[in-house]
């Protein structure tokens, strides 16, 4: 369960609120320095001054506000530092109450929240809401914690819109996905590069335990062999046979149907460098749809991650693809 985005803007009013909440989640237990971790720290304000910015091409002159500052001074070593100095939010131009309303916004957002939308509801320029719509989805990955034990269902799928003979691809040219999920669990996705038996069945190797209880798939070829290693059973789409008893892939097969109506509906297209993040913020929802305070969980990931350079994100490696499904959401203008 997430906060709505009522409950946000009235307990976040202001930068003061935002940064007593990022105080109270960093040190629980009391201000520490970061420097030589004492406890005696005094904390103070300074004032709101402004400042004067002259443009060199045309000799205007314009007033800047400088707002106040939150600091922390150690009393002894006689360092200073902020709340954010270090986090993701250190070198941000955004004001603290409008990150805060993102993470809400894409926390509640079932079926994701393109950065055109994001634009709108926080008054930020498109490429603002780009990059903070793929800042939000890096706090969204997750590590892989243990192998899946019990009833997994497996499944592969393609993403991409109908075919377009005005688009540089071929007939059926869509991106491959595989997931997999553990029923009453978690599920687990991958972007790959192509969906053969080596692939597929490698990534069931790698996420589901030789012990586990069963592992279920449609009548696909590549995982004829699969009954080697794993409990394994089948359902055969071909023959219409969706359930025999226990046996079906209807969990996931749900999951990539979330998953599409978000790219249909929200994000209209995704390009392919990005596919994998769009998977890890559904991934990351999916997985926490029970918790107590999803939004909580989002900023503390935001807080002990790493930054997202902007250029590290509109990189084209040598070795990428040529997009096959590029679009609004996908690449910035």
């Amino acid at each position: 369960m997430s906060k709505s985005i009522i409950a946000v803007h009235a307990e976040f009013p202001n930068e003061e609120a935002c940064l007593a909440y990022l105080e109270k989640m960093r040190w629980p237990n009391g201000v520490k320095c970061l420097a030589c971790e004492s406890d005696r720290i005094s904390k103070f304000t300074t004032q709101e001054t402004t400042r004067k910015r002259v443009n060199k091409k045309t000799g205007e002159v314009k007033i800047k506000t400088v707002p106040a500052r939150h600091l922390y001074t150690c009393l002894e070593c006689g360092r200073q530092f902020t709340a954010t100095v270090g986090t993701i939010f250190n070198d941000s131009h955004l004001p603290l109450q409008k990150w805060f309303l993102a993470v809400a916004l894409m926390c509640n957002a079932k079926k994701g929240l393109s950065a055109k939308q994001m634009e709108r509801d926080l008054d930020v320029h498109y490429r603002t809401a780009w990059y903070l719509n793929h800042r939000i989805r890096k706090a969204m990955v997750e590590g892989v914690e243990g192998l899946f034990t019990g009833t997994v269902e497996v499944d592969e799928t393609y993403v991409g819109g109908k075919y377009d003979r005005r688009l540089k691809r071929a007939k059926g040219d869509k991106e491959p996905v595989v997931g997999m999920i553990e029923r009453g669990g978690k599920v687990r996705t991958f972007h790959v590069e192509k969906v053969n038996r080596k692939t597929v069945v490698g990534k069931i190797h790698e996420n589901i335990s030789a012990e586990a209880e069963l592992v279920v798939t449609d009548q696909s070829p590549i995982y004829h062999t699969l009954h080697k290693t794993r409990n394994h059973e089948s359902v055969n789409h071909a023959i219409k046979e969706y359930v025999r008893g226990n046996i079906h892939t209807n969990t996931i097969e749900n999951f990539w149907s979330l998953f599409k109506r978000g790219v249909i509906g929200s994000f209209h297209k995704v390009s392919i460098k990005h596919l994998h993040r769009y998977l890890s913020e559904f991934q990351y929802r999916f997985n926490n749809r029970d918790a107590e305070n999803l939004f909580a969980l989002v900023v503390i990931r935001l807080l002990i991650g790493s930054a997202m350079q902007y250029r590290e994100l509109v990189a084209h490696p040598a070795s990428e693809r040529p997009s096959a499904t590029p679009g609004l959401d996908g690449e910035p203008f």
